[in-house]
């Protein structure tokens, strides 16, 4: 097996993506489920740029498409999909969460101007 440059450099950057992670994990700066799902994403980006072809095949064969690259591609069309998903619902709760929060400081300043009064 022949190693390419990409092969190289993509799992040291990995590796360095999960120590960071694992860093910001120590500080209290990423959560435990941030910090498994990041780790888990970059070790399966470094193992992929260590056997492309071998994974991709397998990804083409799981879904029962003939070449390995349209594979690829839509499996990561379905990963981008899900994750805006998911975006789009982490967006939604953290707008409710502004709208209650902007509606108790309104209601505990017209509680202040109700007793000064």
């Amino acid at each position: 097996m022949k190693l390419e440059v990409y092969q190289i450099i993509v799992p040291l950057a990995s590796l360095g993506f999960v120590f960071n992670l694992f860093r910001r994990f120590l500080k209290s700066k990423a959560s435990w489920q941030e910090a498994a799902l990041g780790a888990a994403f970059w070790m399966s980006v470094g193992i992929f740029a260590l056997f492309p072809d071998a994974i991709s095949k397998a990804i083409a064969n799981f879904f029962g498409i003939k070449s390995n690259i349209n594979a690829i591609i839509f499996f990561c069309l379905g990963l981008i999909f899900f994750f805006q998903y998911k975006l789009f619902f982490m967006l939604k709760k953290n707008q409710m969460a502004t709208t209650e929060l902007a509606r108790k400081i309104t209601l505990q300043q017209a509680e202040k101007e109700d007793l000064q009064s």
